[in-house]
């Protein structure tokens, strides 16, 4: 295989960046490897998977034909939040005929997994990962207990159904606040305490800067629980598994994360792993690795036959989940309204096990202060265990519950000073050029350098359009006093049955995360260019913007490239479709990939036709040889031997970094949002009559996928805002089902519903382009608390927005 440049340059420096004269931020590009920029990407072709999605000729997994003897699994999961197993009776549904195999505890010794393997490189990242089954006891309502195959589905569900199971009933703990008290349930016992870890950031001196501030707040805003709710449950395979190979089709993000661990578990070398990855419905963070995809493995192993697992809508509900957390937080201010310092401390909610912990709590904290320019700051994380389902990625993890905390905190404070809130966010928000204001930080008491990218965006700019999109003209809106965190303004005029308001919502987080991207471009037979890739298409478009790179950077029509599934026998690695990294990691690893197939075809050119490779060039899709032959690329690879394709392939890689949570991205990704609603006092109802929501893209690589990325975000945050909830009591989860979970309905959406892609061309992937998946999730909910605020006088401190809540709070003022 050939080699590659291991980044695609972005030309010239971000617009306005100036150098920070204390410290020097580098980039892991070297300018000689970049390759010459193509022209501006053409992006009105439709999806590569319109026709198969609007036809339905898409494949899921579900779709998948059945292998021939192909059995059938269904997961045993406890009833109970928190119980301890006693003992289980499988000799009945062993009995029944079409049963193959039960793999609970009990013969737990007749499969040979390595579950000892614990800790870093091994097969779980802490001990108290869900370790393939619960053994001892269950931790959540839906933990896995073990698995049943036969050779139909609905006999391994009636045989599911006919284990008994004894337990020990425990008392669950369904928050922080109860896992941490001093008389809690241990959900680990061997951990002897339910805090699963504590992390901080600080710099300046905070004490100091709150205690000699004009003006100080304080508050605490709370995120619930919610769920994903992909279209396509959560977590579906097909796998065939032998002792010398193991062979999956699953709808993961990251099919490399799947061969990581299955080859850990199974002690298996990588290559013995194979995962495809065909059509995924919707992924939000979902379509990760889980007990079910090692237990189904497992169980083929057994029997010598695929197993194919659907989980139902019911067990979506039980394998995944966003994290619920506090945000507490003192914020101090100058007399002009200048921020000076920043104390917050976060309470966050993992769930029964370790899963997403580390990564949650790391982005919560690293977002705690946003986009605002906060000289002392300090923020402390405490991240504990409960009998919840296991929370993991969620999109934008760990960063929508400190956006929502954060932006009404500032509204809040600016509010209460009688400022303007727009005019607060731009006085206090970082501008084009800037850092964080500080050289070097304490992370969890060790102090490192702040290494980090200079701001590459206008927040002056984006704030301007989303006003303008909704009518708001001018910096004013209503009274900006009006915010008087729980009670009304003495002397108050009687209220409008049906206020309206306005809010405006800002937030910023790293462009993508630490990764690396392989892509190869392959020369076919009919001319035609294959792009092989590990990037799954998790219904965002990333399929659609491979091809469009790839079109572009070879000067090609769109129909001229095919874009292959994941399939990782091909070597390619790739860090996931998450973080907003395909865009510009894979899009990056394409472009490259392209231009190195463009230099092996001008060699092969010359190799068959005469002449030196600098003697030929790409015009019209075609090769062509100064003043004489012109080679079409089909002609060109009929007439290369068999064994000699005509092939490129490119890398993306960022290297090392001193500060992996900001020194390891390469560009800022901001968003703005801007929200109309009206209340009804008298039922508490809220309906958005005007949203727009603004993005900085850089460059839009494909226009209808990435407005459908700010949009489809930007409705998942009004479920957050305004419906979603996972409940939990009596001892159970007592809403996971479709009807029982209120996600936004098309009605809750206003046709007044704008978005906007700024393109300035100077983002760091190809073209120019920035990630923008995650900009418009975290503005949802703040912005249209903002809104409410402005509309009502009081202030929200909990998701979602309910219209129990909004009575509750405007009962509290009229009788207080």
């Amino acid at each position: 295989m050939t080699s590659a440049p291991d980044h695609y340059g972005r030309g010239e420096a971000s617009r306005g960046a100036q150098p920070n004269p204390h410290r020097e931020y580098k980039p892991m590009v070297r300018d000689q490897d970049r390759p010459r920029r193509p022209a501006t990407p053409r992006s009105d072709a439709p999806r590569v998977d319109a026709r198969d999605k609007v036809t339905g000729a898409a494949t899921y997994v579900e779709d998948l034909p059945e292998p021939a003897g192909t059995a059938y699994a269904a997961a045993l999961r406890s009833p109970y939040s928190h119980a301890r197993i006693l003992a289980i009776d499988s000799a009945a549904a062993e009995r029944v005929p079409g049963v193959l195999a039960v793999l609970h505890r009990d013969n737990l010794h007749e499969y040979p997994v390595h579950l000892d393997r614990v800790g870093k490189g091994a097969v779980f990242d802490a001990p108290t990962d869900n370790h393939f089954i619960a053994t001892d006891k269950a931790r959540f309502d839906g933990d896995l207990l073990g698995m049943v195959v036969a050779t139909d589905l609905r006999t391994a569900r009636w045989a599911a159904d006919a284990i008994e199971f004894d337990y020990e009933i425990l008392a669950p703990a369904f928050s922080f606040d109860e896992a941490m008290a001093v008389d809690a349930p241990l959900v680990h016992e061997q951990t002897g305490t339910n805090l699963a870890l504590s992390q901080s950031l600080e710099w300046g001196d905070v004490d100091s800067a709150v205690a000699g501030s004009d003006h100080v707040f304080r508050a605490a805003f709370t995120s619930p629980t919610i769920y994903h709710h992909p279209i396509e449950p959560a977590m579906s395979a097909l796998v065939r598994a032998t002792e010398a190979a193991i062979d999956y089709w699953v709808p993961s993000n990251n099919p490399f994360d799947v061969v990581d661990i299955a080859s850990k578990l199974f002690g298996m070398d990588r290559e013995q792993v194979r995962v495809r990855v065909p059509y995924i419905g919707g992924n939000f963070g979902s379509k990760h690795m889980t007990p079910e995809l090692l237990v189904a493995a497992a169980l083929s192993r057994r029997v010598g036959r695929p197993v194919k697992f659907i989980a139902s809508e019911e067990e979506s509900f039980r394998v995944t989940a966003r994290h619920a957390m506090t945000y507490r937080a003192t914020l101090g201010l100058r007399a002009d309204g200048t921020i000076t310092g920043l104390d917050v401390e976060l309470d966050i909610d993992t769930g029964a096990y370790f899963t997403g912990a580390r990564i949650a709590t790391g982005n919560a904290v690293n977002a705690s202060w946003g986009g605002y320019r906060v000289p002392n700051c300090r923020v402390r994380a405490r991240t504990a265990y409960t009998n919840k389902v296991p929370a993991a990625m969620f999109r934008n993890t760990g960063k929508n519950q400190t956006a929502f905390a954060l932006d009404c905190l500032m509204d809040h404070a600016a509010r209460s000073i009688g400022m303007e809130p727009v005019a607060f966010r731009v006085r206090n928000l970082m501008q084009r050029g800037e850092r964080l204001p500080v050289e070097r930080w304490k992370r969890n008491g060790i102090e490192g350098p702040a290494q980090s990218p200079p701001l590459d965006t206008d927040f002056a700019d984006l704030i301007s359009r989303a006003m303008r999109a909704i009518g708001w003209e001018s910096e004013a809106s209503g009274s900006p006093g009006s915010d008087t965190g729980g009670a009304l303004e003495a002397g108050s005029a009687k209220p409008d049955r049906n206020p309206r308001g306005r809010g405006i919502a800002v937030s910023l987080r790293r462009g993508s995360s630490i990764g690396t991207a392989t892509a190869m471009a392959t020369l076919e037979a009919d001319g035609t260019v294959l792009i092989a890739h590990n990037a799954p298409d998790v219904g965002e478009g990333a399929h659609t913007v491979i091809r469009v790179v790839a079109a572009t950077a070879l000067g090609l029509p769109q129909d001229h490239i095919r874009v292959g599934e994941p399939d990782t026998a091909n070597q390619l690695p790739f860090s996931g479709t998450s973080s907003q990294r395909t865009t510009v990691q894979m899009g990056t690893a394409v472009a490259n990939a392209c231009e190195r197939l463009k230099q092996e075809i001008l060699h092969a050119a010359a190799a068959t036709h005469g002449g030196h490779a600098d003697d030929w060039s790409f015009q019209d899709g075609r090769v062509v040889r100064s003043g004489q032959a012109s080679v079409s690329l089909a002609e060109l690879a009929r007439t290369v031997p068999a064994d000699g394709a005509i092939r490129g392939v490119g890398v993306y890689d960022r290297g090392a970094v001193e500060d992996v949570s900001f020194g390891s991205h390469d560009h800022w990704s901001p968003g703005v949002a801007a929200a109309e609603v009206e209340v009804d006092r008298a039922t508490g109802d809220v309906r958005v009559l005007q949203y727009a929501a603004v993005a900085d893209a850089g460059r839009v690589m494909h226009y209808h996928s990435a407005r459908g990325q700010i949009e489809g975000g930007a409705v998942m945050g009004f479920g957050a805002a305004l419906s979603e909830e996972v409940v939990y009591g009596e001892g159970q989860l007592l809403n996971a089902d479709a009807f029982q979970y209120r996600l936004p309905l098309l009605s809750d959406i206003p046709e007044a519903f704008e978005t906007f892609l700024v393109e300035n061309g100077d983002g760091p992937g190809p073209f120019g382009a920035k990630g923008i998946a995650q900009t418009s999730i975290p503005c949802a909910a703040p912005a249209i608390a903002n809104a409410i605020c402005d509309a009502l006088g009081v202030r929200l401190y909990s998701t979602p927005f309910t219209p129990e809540k909004i009575l509750r709070a405007l009962g509290d003022l009229q009788s207080g």
